[in-house]
């Protein structure tokens, strides 16, 4: 193979490449491919090139790589070289639809008959004007968004490409293009904790400006944990104190005179010292100014945070966190650390990093690039030959919370070329509450079920497979003995046998077994019949997170070979059958 590409037969001929509408000669085709940064695989075809920007792609279409700049290559760039419709202008060239949404998105001012003159290095100003507005690459936000675009970002700003240099490698495997995953799940499903463990399984270290991120949103959201706490400690005051009233009524009704109790504490009660902070915290809360006030003044009012924290009341309020629904069970775990995280020298550990909830401040899109050994899914033809290098398959991870879904999910539409959803769920969150965008609280379970109703019916996933991550399975079989499946309502009609040795992890695995099936019926009535894939995973626990992308790749592979006309034969025949597997 490598005989036939060098031949020289085999090359493409100068005229054959039209650049901006003109053939270009040999000279002008050394040029280009010698040049720093050359058009990868370069064949026959119309092309159009911003000499300027370095911006290239093909004739009629939005670009798809930056190639070096100044070169003297083709005729002149047309206006409607990518048949933009957008009346944007970039070095003259109409711009497309999907460019003018990623310059929105980076906040570049750009309404209709703008014209910009856009440099190599990523600088811009309007026409005629002569000063430079800003750096469309300097921002990371931007680039993010560019990559999620599918659209060209300088080299030197991309991850390390050294693990993805061209090797030989079977044909198809060559050609295949960067697997997009999308992990979509709501807020306390594990989806940041899932793609922080693929980040230390699979990815490179986090960089200081990530850490200092989550740095930042740990120290923030301890306020938020003990603002909940304080809420929860006012109602069940309310509560004891009513309780307290009645009984004395019930007693001074026994002995013949009717008096109210005048006692005012009860175990909730916080001494009036406290009580200041407490309602100052929650004021901030209630009016959204918390991010204004933290965790810029964490450090100042970490030791009262402390002192809250363990005071009696919030302690007895703590006791019942099973009722207290929006109170995520690291809590504790932060709250415990309060002075210790609140200083200007803490660092996140490992472990605060996959406690913390979320990637970052953000809550928009994440995106995680990362590599997996393909060794062992490739034919026998290849695999496993004495001095074959590792085949490596490039996944592009894309973490969207729920957040990130608001607005009719038309940022789902942004999302190209997409080749797996992988949705999560916590098994946890069947007796759960959870706050509807309308402002109504309902099952958290059902409000998960029907955001992963309304991701697989988005028309961008009409053929895309679903991968559903069954989360938390260990406090789902901590809970199960104690709170019924049935608290949930489209869990009604769980009815489990019970074997003559009740166990809870049988129960537990009955459960899950039935959530699974559940879901899968979903599915296959919204999906034409296809096949949902299922996996149980504990996302603390780093083996099931590399387990489950292994089953995910396993997915993947499975329905290249469904749609193969490669002669690899039908779904059914496959050795990668999927079934609903689980990680213990």
């Amino acid at each position: 193979m490598r005989a036939e590409r060098g031949c020289a037969a085999n090359q493409v001929w100068p005229g054959e490449i039209l650049v901006n509408g003109r053939g270009l000669s040999q000279g002008e085709l050394d040029l280009l491919l010698g040049c720093a940064v050359p058009p990868e695989r370069l064949a026959a075809g119309r092309y159009w090139y911003d000499k300027d920007s370095g911006l290239w792609g093909k004739e009629g279409e939005r670009p798809d790589r930056i190639v070096s700049s100044k070169l003297s290559i083709g005729g002149k760039l047309q206006t409607d070289a990518s048949n933009g419709t957008t009346q944007v202008f970039i070095n003259g060239r109409e711009i497309t639809k999907t460019e003018l949404r990623m310059l929105k998105l980076a906040n570049v001012q750009c309404p209709r008959n703008t014209h910009f003159w856009l440099y190599d290095d990523g600088s811009y100003e309007e026409e005629g004007q002569n000063i430079i507005k800003g750096n469309i690459w300097q921002k990371a936000s931007t680039r993010l968004i560019a990559t999620l675009f599918s659209l060209p970002i300088p080299r030197d700003l991309k991850e390390d490409t050294s693990l993805y240099s061209s090797r030989f490698v079977p044909e198809y495997l060559e050609q295949k293009q960067v697997q997009k995953l999308l992990l979509v799940g709501l807020e306390g499903s594990g989806s940041s904790t899932i793609f922080k463990q693929a980040k230390f399984l699979y990815g490179t270290e986090f960089s200081p400006e990530e850490i200092l991120n989550l740095k930042l949103m740990i120290q923030s959201n301890v306020y938020k944990y003990l603002s909940t706490l304080l809420e929860w400690r006012e109602c069940f005051e309310d509560e004891a104190l009513e309780e307290e009233k009645e009984l004395g009524i019930i007693n001074q009704k026994s002995g013949g005179e009717l008096k109210v109790v005048q006692n005012k504490s009860s175990l909730y009660s916080l001494n009036q010292r406290l009580m200041h902070f407490a309602n100052w915290l929650l004021e901030i809360v209630a009016l959204g100014n918390l991010d204004a006030f933290f965790p810029a003044a964490t450090r100042e009012y970490a030791p009262i945070v402390e002192e809250v924290w363990k005071d009696p009341a919030i302690q007895a309020t703590y006791k019942r966190k099973n009722e207290l629904h929006f109170l995520p069970d690291v809590a504790s775990y932060f709250l415990d650390r309060v002075v210790e995280i609140s200083s200007n020298e803490y660092e996140p550990t490992e472990t605060d990093i996959l406690y913390a909830e979320g990637v970052n401040q953000w809550n928009g899109l994440s995106v995680l690039e990362f590599t997996i050994d393909d060794r062992g899914l490739l034919p026998d033809s290849y695999a496993d030959k004495a001095g074959n290098p590792a085949i490596k398959t490039k996944y592009q991870l894309i973490r969207m919370n729920s957040k990130g879904l608001t607005g009719g999910f038309k940022c789902l539409g942004m999302l190209e070329d997409i080749r797996a959803i992988i949705f999560c769920i916590s098994l946890a969150d069947y007796d759960q509450m959870w706050v509807q965008s309308s402002g109504e609280p309902c099952n958290k379970m059902i409000a998960s079920r029907d955001l992963f109703e309304d991701v697989i019916r988005h028309p961008s996933f009409e053929d895309t497979p679903c991968v559903l991550l069954l989360n938390k399975y260990d406090a789902f079989e901590e809970k199960i003995s104690r709170v019924p499946l049935t608290v949930c309502d489209w869990f009604a009609d769980f009815s489990p046998v019970r074997p003559h040795h009740t166990s809870q992890t049988s129960l537990a695995s009955h459960a899950y077994h039935y959530v699974a099936v559940k879901f899968k019926d979903l599915y296959s009535s919204v999906a034409d019949g296809r096949k949902l894939f299922v996996f149980q995973t504990k996302a603390l626990e780093r083996r099931t997170v590399d387990d489950a992308f292994r089953y995910i790749r396993e997915v993947l592979r499975w329905d290249d070979v469904k749609n193969s006309d490669a002669g690899f034969g039908s779904a059914d025949e496959s050795s990668y059958s999927v079934d609903m597997t689980s990680s213990s």
